[in-house]
């Protein structure tokens, strides 16, 4: 059976367990998160039973567009409480040893790449310069740029409109179902990066279009997939 050819010209990639180990703390920051919002006068239940991180964020912007809270709510406790958990990141976070290579060898290669992640701006800018990433990608989109987050595809169309490129024509690269589901409603393909936020078995329902257990893999995949 032939193989199918590709129609690649972008790389994307997610931040947090892509292109640097994952530290961040999920259970906590949902935890405050929803206690914060309780306390503001939303209702738990509203949340629905295993809520994560971007669903709290993503669904506290849909409640407040119905009129059921302040914007501020957004900033001033869901974005607040993310900083906070960011910023512990950060003092954590170590870049994949082929991080690098791989960025350089895609940009060789004659790929536009580019960073989108539901890590704040700030946070994300110091990791970029504190890991020598910085510069080395086309276009960053932290969580300060869209209004809601993965696996909501805003924060990829954005990416792929700053660089005027066509979706269909990127792949986005992450290590979660979030990331692949953001991917597949973005127009693009996807791919999975084992090891990360989530476990292969999550993306039964949204598989990728590539896996790969290392980025190092990914270059030469990409290389015969394209040609």
């Amino acid at each position: 059976m032939r193989q199918r050819v590709l129609r690649v010209r972008e790389v994307f990639f997610d931040f947090e367990g892509t292109l640097v180990d994952f530290q961040w703390q999920l259970i906590p920051a949902v935890k405050d998160s929803l206690a914060a919002l309780v306390k503001a006068g939303f209702k738990e239940e509203w949340y629905g039973d295993d809520p994560n991180y971007a669903t709290i964020f993503n669904h506290t912007f849909d409640l407040i567009q119905k009129g059921k809270g302040d914007p501020s709510l957004i900033t001033d406790i869901v974005g607040n409480i993310y900083d906070r958990y960011d910023a512990e990141a950060l003092s954590c976070w170590n870049r994949y040893p082929e991080t690098i290579e791989v960025l350089e060898t895609l940009r060789k290669m004659g790929f536009s790449l580019g960073i989108i992640s539901n890590i704040g701006e700030k946070s994300l800018t110091a990791a970029l310069e504190k890991l020598d990433l910085a510069g080395r990608v086309g276009v960053v989109v932290s969580r300060n740029e869209v209004k809601r987050l993965k696996p909501d595809p805003e924060g990829l169309i954005n990416a792929a409109e700053t660089l005027k490129v066509d979706p269909a024509q990127a792949i986005f690269v992450g290590d979660s179902r979030k990331d692949v589901q953001a991917a597949r409603k973005a127009g693009m393909l996807a791919g999975y990066l084992r090891g990360g936020e989530d476990p292969a078995q999550s993306l039964f329902e949204y598989p990728a279009d590539i896996e790969i257990e290392n980025l190092g893999q990914l270059p030469p995949l990409l290389s015969r997939l394209t040609s």
